[in-house]
């Protein structure tokens, strides 16, 4: 395998973290997996609304958390979106265009 390779393979996997998780990244909250907290999210979404029914919440739960996903990301990785796709395991071409339907692209 070449180094490049390696370099690539090593981003992909979350090498960009340095072995930190999300939750070292924010030391100041209580350590949760994610998990966690997405059911709390979803748990107080439902009972805000009070016995209505929602309609498409796959793609409202999808629109909420993919653009702070992707600013955190890019913060991490200071605007480097090569890292930052490696670190989030998709192409850059993916994140790019992710980018640009989000607003986000510079």
């Amino acid at each position: 395998m070449t180094e490049r390779k390696r370099g690539r393979q090593q981003d992909a996997s979350g090498g960009g973290l340095n072995g930190r998780t999300l939750n070292d990244l924010l030391p100041q909250r209580p350590l949760l997996p994610l998990r966690s907290h997405a059911e709390r999210a979803l748990s107080d979404y439902f009972t805000s609304l009070n016995g209505s029914r929602p309609a498409d919440l796959y793609d409202l739960v999808l629109r909420e958390v993919e653009e702070p996903l992707f600013r955190v990301v890019l913060d991490y990785a200071d605007g480097n979106q090569s890292r930052a796709a490696g670190i989030l395991g998709i192409n850059r071409g993916t994140l790019r265009k992710k980018l640009k339907q989000l607003g986000l692209a510079n």
